[in-house]
């Protein structure tokens, strides 16, 4: 069986990886997109979650979202993905 060909994604220039993994979550549709196109499978599966947060946490992602051209949810998860990748480097 043949190996298929990769996937090429055209991503901006990064200044930081905090730039990078919010472009990477905010264009996750798109990359997903590509790959079920070109018969490949998207490596991390999502799962929907209610989480409640204090409205003041809540309104200050708003804010940074909105500044980094992004959904809150994505800079959230964004945030939470960075924090536990620290948090398990920390750990070990």
């Amino acid at each position: 069986m043949k190996d298929k060909p990769a996937v090429v994604i055209e991503t901006p220039s990064f200044r930081s990886e905090s730039e990078e993994a919010i472009w990477w979550a905010a264009n996750q549709n798109r990359v997903e997109d590509l790959l079920i196109r070109y018969g490949r499978r998207a490596v991390v599966p999502l799962k929907s979650v209610t989480i409640r947060l204090p409205e003041p946490d809540l309104e200050r992602a708003r804010r940074l979202a909105r500044r980094s051209g992004v959904g809150y949810q994505t800079l959230i998860k964004t945030l939470l993905h960075n924090a536990l990748h620290q948090a398990e480097r920390k750990a070990s």
